[in-house]
């Protein structure tokens, strides 16, 4: 209504822009972090349930259904941005795409590598950023030609396919066979540690052994005393085509989840065998598990008294209690040698005893008194946490009647989230919310099309299955069978995509507002407010994880992350955008400042392995975190003078 303002008018647009500002800023606040939120707090649950189900590989999880709970936000959003506007709604999708990748791949880069001291380049990262470097000239490429179409669009879909078929073979060649090979060395290794002990043992009793160690070193290929250290075991089981198992086991990359590695890496060991420096060596070896980044056992959750952190403070209060307290369950599935982290901790348990009301008369009590407390407890845990400081308070009240609306209609059956009467009244609701984004997004009412009540008879089924889950489902301890947590977990998944779907179109509605009263470019709000909006989740969760021992995989979502949300966010995006147009193919206008912005990201790619791999040997230093600070700056600046200085 700004725009609509004449002589008579109170105030002008740019007055009336004043005046709003404030709440239109608080307004822009509260759509990113309710579009970050809504895809880690009921997004992505369902999709880790499922990985942990089908016992995905960790890598291979982490780039199939993970990643696109992880990238659902960015991805969304950069669909919305490019169906918004059909003629130049591409830019602030690929100022987005171009300055989100740079800022996390220089800026969160940096942080992480400062705060762990320096990171290795190891085959993960090598990997990403190789793959990243041919996701940017392809996506360039076509870019540069002018058009978009059906074979750009499954160029790019195939792309992040085959990226996701090698992490799978690697997987599987790990789990296979590097696997096997690492138990069998640390078995020879424990076998000649006795040994030599039993040697040592012996001499120290004055006891002669010469014949007894003759026949030892013969039946053991001549291992004599010092020849059994950890650098210098050389009975390894044969490898038939080393060339094949360097690249499978450096694609694979399980190795120590610390991020420390070693300090005086060498070039002799950096491309080294199955023990090297890109693979793991046997006395890392333990049983591939995952952690919970989120959660209330996560990582990242400052309450976890699992976490490597919280395992080495001396000073522990116990008194906390963990389970009433609402938390992030979005996980990363990686391997995993501390004890405290096991497979059956997230969605289901299943080392308790089933707990399900008696009839239904104390069936609807129990959930309105489970229903009573979780929300008891998410008020507490707004007003009374002292983690909480008074802007995070301020944004959770502004935030929170949206939050209730979604845990009113979003059912996540999963650890850490479970509650019985919650996900009973969350299922008998949805159908409303469905009916209302229905008719939003596509102006059907479904409450009364063509005179018969779709919405109300789907709310009333739902209701009688609410019922069921409320007398028939677990208690809060107890385990949720699969065979019912799954279909629940995928109704949940459908009902928070469709709440993505909606944030993220508010989130471009705004933006384009501003660019249009403010007279800024499309891709210069996308490089600049949409990208670092979308990018707070990973500063935040990747420097933590880094200073939690977890900078390797820190450091690898900062490239693995971005090859994503290009390749699918672009080919949904133009996808999308020619279904509603009607036209295959889309004419594209590759300004100068998205060129800068690709040529920056192909050079942060090659400084990286550059860096990594000749200048320090191995490593990415410290030192190079300070320069990635320098580059995104010089990056950032140059866009915006080519975009305003091109007008």
């Amino acid at each position: 209504f700004i725009f609509c303002t004449d002589e008579n008018s109170l105030f002008s647009t740019y007055q009336w822009f004043g005046i709003l500002s404030p709440f239109l800023f608080v307004w822009l606040v509260t759509l990113f972090r309710m579009l970050g939120t809504t895809a880690e707090d009921f997004f992505s649950p369902s999709l880790e349930m499922f990985s942990i189900k089908m016992g995905l590989p960790p890598r291979f999880a982490g780039v199939s259904l993970l990643a696109f709970g992880n990238g659902a936000a960015d991805v969304s959003a950069t669909i919305s941005a490019i169906v918004s506007d059909p003629n130049s709604g591409y830019k602030m999708s690929l100022g987005a795409l171009t300055g989100a990748a740079m800022f996390i791949g220089t800026v969160v880069a940096a942080n992480v590598i400062i705060a762990a001291g320096g990171v290795p380049c190891r085959g993960a990262l090598v990997r990403d950023v190789f793959m990243f470097t041919i996701t940017l000239m392809v996506v360039y490429y076509y870019l540069l030609m002018g058009k978009i179409g059906p074979g750009a669009i499954s160029t790019f879909f195939s792309m992040y396919a085959s990226f996701v078929v090698i992490v799978l073979i690697a997987d599987i060649y790990h789990r296979a066979v590097v696997v096997p090979r690492l138990k069998t060395i640390s078995e020879m290794k424990e076998h000649s540690r006795q040994l030599e002990e039993g040697r040592k043992a012996q001499e120290a009793a004055g006891i002669a052994l010469e014949e007894v160690a003759s026949q030892t070193t013969d039946n053991d290929n001549n291992l004599g005393p010092g020849s059994y250290g950890e650098n210098n075991f050389r009975d390894e089981p044969p490898v038939k085509n080393r060339a094949l198992n360097a690249i499978l086991t450096a694609l694979s990359n399980y190795g120590p989840v610390n991020g420390q590695g070693n300090n005086n890496t060498s070039n002799s060991n950096l491309f080294s065998g199955p023990s090297g420096g890109w693979g793991i060596s046997g006395d890392q070896l333990e049983e591939e598990r995952l952690v919970t980044l989120h959660g209330v056992n996560g990582i990242l959750n400052k309450r976890n008294l699992n976490s490597p952190v919280a395992k080495n403070e001396t000073k522990v209060h116990h008194d906390t209690n963990e389970d009433n307290m609402p938390s992030s369950p979005y996980t990363a599935m990686v391997d995993e040698s501390n004890d405290g982290f096991y497979l059956d901790r997230l969605c289901t348990s299943t080392g308790h005893p089933i707990s399900t009301a008696h009839d239904l008369s104390s069936a609807f009590k129990d959930g309105t008194d489970e229903v009573c407390l979780h929300f008891i407890n998410f008020w507490n845990d707004i007003w009374y946490n002292d983690e909480n400081r008074f802007l995070d308070k301020f944004l959770l009240a502004v935030e929170m009647p949206f939050s209730i609306l979604r845990k009113l209609t979003v059912s996540v059956p999963c650890d850490g989230y479970y509650c019985r009467g919650l996900i009973a009244l969350s299922f008998a609701l949805s159908p409303l919310w469905m009916g209302f984004y229905i008719y939003k997004q596509m102006e059907i009412n479904l409450f009364l099309f063509g005179g018969f009540p779709y919405i109300e008879i789907a709310t009333a089924i739902s209701f009688l299955i609410a019922v069921l889950i409320l007398r028939f489902a677990p208690a809060e301890d107890g385990a949720m069978p699969m065979m019912l947590s799954a279909p629940i977990a995928l109704y949940g998944f459908v009902i928070a995509a469709t709440w993505v779907d909606t944030i993220a179109d508010q989130l471009v509605d705004v933006l384009n507002f501003l660019g249009i009263i403010s007279h800024i470019p499309n891709s210069v709000m996308g490089l600049t407010i949409l990208a670092w909006g979308n990018s707070m989740g990973d500063l935040s969760a990747n420097v933590t994880m880094a200073k939690k021992g977890l900078a390797n995989m820190a450091m690898t979502a900062c490239f693995a992350g971005p090859i994503f949300n290009i390749l699918v966010g672009l080919g949904a995006g133009f996808t999308a955008l020619s279904t509603k147009t009607g036209e295959p193919e889309k004419d594209v206008d590759l300004s100068t400042s998205m060129s800068v912005g690709f040529l920056f990201l192909l050079c942060n790619c090659l400084l990286i392995l550059s860096v990594g791999l000749f200048w320090s040997t191995g490593r990415i230093t410290k030192d190079y975190g300070y320069c990635l600070f320098a580059l995104y700056s010089v990056y950032l600046l140059s866009s915006l003078f080519f975009e305003f200085g091109n007008q």
